[in-house]
């Protein structure tokens, strides 16, 4: 098989994207079942560090790809980045986290990280050496990367190590379309072929084994013990077990920090504190379940002769549990005439549906410890929000309840969130709304829209004595000083204003939705100084602060490649041979250049954490709103790109200029109104929210796209040999944002994250490179058209293609 040395290029990069994304994914949910849910934020970042990491080898080292051997480096790094992916998949899967060794932990995801350190050198070399292509060739990376979405979508449902065994097979590819390249007339050296053939061999074989005699499973998972596990299976979010029956139910545990019993059909469910409403309504109804999970609430209402239970449950793979192995054993609980099951989002069911309940119930799955340890952190809820409060508060019949559950850690800023979004609903006094109890470590607060009656806090209180739960707050017992000035100041105490708070209670808004982060922000330096207190109580700002740390010290390196050079240079050896031929052509002040692609890359991180994020909540589609939102953003960036062919190089300083105001602007309006129009279409059908996440997405991306290929084409016109450098420089940018954004946003909102945005693109427009007079876009010693035009996607696409799924989670950078 012939194909051109064109076609094995372009082939080649597509590929590349393609297993970089799927990789990229697969790690965030092997992550989390491994270390946590804030771990999966920091498997996001990894492409970004290892595209920097690989563009500042590439800089240091420019004879490691180069003509005549291109395409033949390209096809052995690519069959590297295969085996990497290997044995990081496989060290992940055996090994699992060693509790209390940080080095363990950093040795994991270094060798995590080397696959696309790998990936990121060879598309650096292609950048290096023609970027006259540049335009079309971005767009293949970014529909490749689009690729990977979707083979991710598909792939993790039969596990995430499979997933990333399928990463590792696109990468062989990868490295057979160079291989076939190398083959082509051009006067390049032909890629070793059985180096190539090992790795695609390699990879199918391993894949096939694993689906043959299963074999690649996560060891040292952060929940029950192996022993006690009965089923396990993996959905589009997370890894889903369920432990061996006991005492009449089944724990199935989602994710590292969520877990809901799946009660036998046979048993009772044992009382908790979120039935208590049934002590006012009896068998009166309609009832909403929020988060049906398991079951148990479901079965509490049925318990309490409820007549029409309406279940709302997200994720598929759950219900899927709940449908198949363990229909019988739940008794067929979610088919039961009484039971109404509704996929999907719960605020988006209440925001939609015409019917008033009587009562209310948005349990908490969250794990007591995932809770006092910070591990929640970088999780947001929608449901736990002012806004979000109050949608339901608006679904109740006047005499209807609301009951929200959470740790007990949690209870005083729950309590706040419930007093702000009955204040603003019209409650003179919340207090006489509200009353709590609770139990095993977990407080279930009710909250009415009209005040509750002496005998109706009577009735709570004897069901609270009869099963022996704690009142935790009630109308005329708000049990402790801070609660009472929680329901006095209206829904934020001022005494977590106080420069000695600990914990900050003002109540989370759709702008700032993480209920879960309560950091107050002048405790912030504090917190992050005591590293062993960081660790054990605030694992999401732990995990923020690695990626931080690390982040900026690669940056600091590649920043200071300027005074590695001359020092490296004074050390010939055949490695950096290259090097003081590439000190000779730099430009003598590169920093503009350098500074444009740091600002870039800065910017499309914090716009991606923002706009990515609420064009997620815009798509209604459980399981597949992450492949249809890279799709649409990686293809709109992609097009962007393709726009730039036709602008000649002296012209791109103007484009690139105007381009960035315009991101500048975009920034500022949607800082102003993305919060209010994501509420807004809460309340809309699915294809009237599908065209908002279009209307939003896809003009970020033609104008966020459209940055990488000007740049390119300006730096190609002045000193080719410093867009390894550049490109090292807009990835590592993008990983430090991406651990600032998320903070940013944790703390001050996704408002003030895109004013930061904005403030990175005008950044972006004042140091835009001049193009070189009478320059064109190709790189040194291109050869001519009718053999190759090689070039490579700048790390706009390692931006792009990142996901805060999540848990999740996404972020993505």
């Amino acid at each position: 098989m012939r194909v051109s040395q064109r076609s094995g290029l372009f082939s080649g990069v597509a590929a590349l994207a393609c297993a970089t994304v799927l990789l990229e994914i697969a790690l965030t949910r092997i992550c989390a079942a491994l270390f946590g849910e804030p771990h999966a934020f920091v498997a996001l970042a990894l492409p970004l560090l290892g595209a920097g990491a690989g563009g500042a080898a590439l800089t240091l080292a420019p004879s490691l790809v180069r003509r005549p051997a291109l395409f033949a480096r390209m096809a052995a790094l690519s069959s590297l980045a295969s085996g990497a992916t290997l044995a990081a998949v496989i060290l992940l899967s055996q090994r699992g986290p060693a509790p209390g060794a940080l080095p363990w932990l950093a040795l994991l995801y270094a060798a995590s990280t080397v696959p696309f350190a790998l990936a990121g050198v060879a598309l650096a070399a292609a950048i290096r050496h023609v970027a006259s292509e540049m335009p079309r060739i971005y767009l293949l990376d970014l529909v490749g990367g689009a690729v990977g979405g979707l083979a991710a979508a598909a792939a993790l449902r039969a596990g995430a190590p499979r997933a990333a065994l399928a990463a590792a097979i696109f990468f062989a590819v990868a490295g057979v379309f160079f291989y076939l390249g190398s083959r082509a007339e051009g006067g390049e050296r032909r890629a070793h072929g059985g180096l190539v053939a090992t790795f695609v061999l390699g990879s199918f074989v391993l894949l096939a084994g694993d689906l043959g005699a299963p074999w690649l499973r996560l060891a040292g998972l952060r929940r029950g013990a192996a022993d006690r596990t009965e089923h396990e299976a993996w959905s589009e979010r997370s890894l889903i077990t369920v432990d061996k029956p006991r005492a009449g139910a089944a724990m199935m545990r989602i994710g590292s920090a969520a877990q809901s019993p799946i009660v036998d059909a046979k048993t009772p469910p044992a009382a908790q504190p979120e039935d208590m409403a049934y002590a006012l309504h009896k068998d009166q109804g309609p009832a909403l379940v929020v988060g049906a999970g398991g079951g148990r609430d479901v079965r509490a209402a049925l318990k309490a002769g409820q007549k029409d239970v309406y279940a709302v449950e997200g994720d598929r793979g759950v219900l899927e549990v709940m449908r198949g192995r363990y229909a019988a054993y739940s008794g067929n609980l979610f088919d039961k005439p009484e039971v109404h099951l509704v996929v999907g989002d719960g605020r988006s069911f209440a925001r939609r549906t015409p019917l008033l309940f009587r009562n209310i119930v948005i349990p908490s799955p969250e794990t007591a410890e995932a809770s006092s340890t910070g591990a929640l952190a970088l999780s947001e809820s929608r449901l736990h929000t002012v806004e979000g409060v109050g949608d339901f508060l608006a679904r109740l019949l006047p005499e209807g309840t609301l009951v929200l559950s959470r740790a007990d850690v949690d209870f005083d800023r729950l309590l706040s969130l419930a007093t702000a979004a009955l204040r603003r609903a019209g409650a003179a006094e919340p207090k006489d709304h509200l009353f709590a109890c609770s139990a095993a470590q977990r407080t279930a607060l009710l909250a009415r829209p009209t005040p509750l009656a002496p005998e109706d806090v009577e009735a709570l209180r004897r069901h609270c004595r009869r099963h022996k739960f704690s009142e935790a707050f009630a109308p005329d017992r708000p049990q402790t000083p801070i609660r009472a000035s929680i329901v006095a100041s209206g829904g934020a105490s001022g005494g977590d204003r106080a420069p000695d708070a600990a914990v900050d209670l003002a109540p989370p808004t759709d702008d700032r939705p993480f209920f879960s982060y309560a950091v107050p922000a002048r405790r912030l330096p504090a917190v992050l100084g005591d590293l062993g207190a960081l660790r054990a109580e605030q694992a999401g700002l732990f995990a923020l602060a690695a990626l931080l740390a690390a982040g900026a010290g690669l940056f600091a390196l590649a920043a200071l490649l300027p005074a590695l050079l001359p020092a490296l240079t004074t050390r010939a050896g055949r490695l950096l041979r290259g090097a003081a031929a590439t000190a000779a052509v730099l430009p003598p002040r590169p920093a503009r250049a350098l500074s444009f692609f740091a600002a870039i890359g800065a910017g499309f991180a914090l716009v991606e954490l923002a706009v990515f994020r609420h064009g997620l909540l815009l798509l209604d589609l459980p399981a597949y709103e992450l492949p249809v939102v890279l799709v649409i953003l990686l293809v709109s960036a992609g097009v962007g790109g393709l726009l730039t062919a036709r602008v000649a190089p002296d012209a791109a300083t103007w484009t690139s200029a105007r381009v960035a105001e315009a991101l500048v602007v975009a920034a500022a309006l949607a800082a102003a109104g993305l919060v209010p129009l994501a509420r807004w279409s809460l309340g809309l059908a699915a294809f009237p929210r599908a065209l908002l996440a279009v209307a939003l997405l896809v003009p970020f991306g033609l104008l966020a796209g459209s940055l990488a290929p000007l740049g390119v084409k300006l730096v190609a016109s002045i000193a080719p040999a410093l867009l390894p450098w550049c490109w090292s420089l807009c990835a590592l940018a993008g990983a430090i944002a991406m651990a600032l954004g998320a903070l940013c946003a944790m703390s001050l909102g996704y408002s003030a994250l895109l004013l930061g945005a904005g403030l990175a693109y005008l950044l972006a427009a004042a140091a835009v490179p001049p193009a070189a007079a009478g320059a064109i876009a190709e790189g040194d010693g291109a050869p001519a058209p009718s053999s190759v035009d090689p070039a490579a996607a700048p790390p706009a696409r390692g931006v792009a293609g990142a996901q805060p799924d999540v848990p999740a989670a996404a972020p993505v950078g």
